[in-house]
């Protein structure tokens, strides 16, 4: 079954193959993997798998026009511990297409992804998102707590503390008028003059100049749903970030559910995986180990 409504898409096969060669650029330098594609009702997904099949599944979603290739900071060390499966989200730019059902709710994202998780046969998963792959895991974890054994939240778009207003109207007129100039001030903005995101930054640029996003956008997560967490949760929140008020986000998360852990870090960016890749790092594996020590405690 098909959709009736305009689905996400690449604005030409010539803006598709400029950005999938840079796509495939970023990914040289990541380590020995390979390529899933995932089919369901919504379409088809890519997925890129790496690491040991005996290690703790470990599911990475990327933020909003930032696929796969942005965790190149964090793959080599992640794939060296884990068995990694970097999902390219469904309606965003990357090996995913949305050529099924349309994507028309938070339902549907959850959906997609459970699907996605059960072609790949995970049944439970370390799972990890980063901005709007933030709010898309903290989607799954509400709806299917079974499904993940830890979450955790990398400076992550309205899970606890909602879009600042300043963000929502800097993203305006770049949203409106995606010229490079438009988009690239948007980004070098959010990077708050923090060093060591520039792949990111031409990454993103690309991303919106090239696809049209034409889905549900992220709506604050319930804090009744984000009460009934029960498996180790944590957030880390940027110091520097636009996107949302990182001194809420922590205040939020305390009021709604004393055990979810906040971690505030410093000298970063809203680019977080790239700004701080060693704290980062520091944190999954800290959770993750603690998890697997005791699968079946419950914080």
């Amino acid at each position: 079954m098909r959709g009736s409504t305009p689905a996400s898409s690449f604005v030409s096969p010539q803006w598709r193959e400029k950005f999938m060669n840079h796509y495939e650029h970023m990914l040289h330098d990541w380590p020995s993997h390979q390529r899933e594609l995932i089919a369901h009702r919504y379409g088809r997904t890519g997925v890129l798998v790496a690491g040991n099949v005996e290690s703790p599944p470990l599911v990475l979603l990327h933020g909003r026009y930032t696929p796969s290739p942005s965790w190149t900071p964090l793959i080599h060390d992640l794939a060296s511990r884990y068995r990694v499966y970097a999902i390219d989200t469904i309606g965003e730019p990357g090996l995913s297409v949305n050529d099924g059902v349309r994507l028309r709710s938070d339902g549907d994202y959850t959906a997609s992804l459970v699907s996605t998780l059960d072609g790949l046969g995970l049944g439970a998963a370390h799972v990890c998102g980063y901005s709007f792959g933030g709010w898309l895991a903290a989607g799954l974890t509400v709806a299917h707590p079974s499904r993940v054994r830890s979450l955790t939240l990398l400076d992550p778009a309205q899970v606890f503390a909602p879009f600042r207003l300043r963000w929502i109207l800097h993203c305006i007129r770049p949203y409106l008028f995606p010229t490079e100039q438009n988009i690239n001030r948007l980004f070098r903005w959010a990077g708050q003059g923090a060093p060591g995101h520039d792949d990111i930054i031409e990454l993103a640029t690309l991303a919106m100049r090239s696809f049209r996003i034409k889905a549900p956008e992220a709506s604050l997560v319930p804090k009744v749903q984000l009460r009934e967490l029960d498996m180790p949760v944590q957030q880390l929140i940027a110091v520097q970030s636009v996107v949302h008020s990182p001194e809420r986000a922590q205040r939020r998360a305390e009021r709604i559910n004393l055990a979810v852990k906040t971690l505030l870090v410093e000298d970063s960016s809203h680019f977080i995986i790239h700004n701080q890749p060693t704290q980062v790092l520091q944190a999954l594996d800290d959770l993750i180990t603690a998890t697997e020590q005791c699968p079946v405690n419950r914080l």
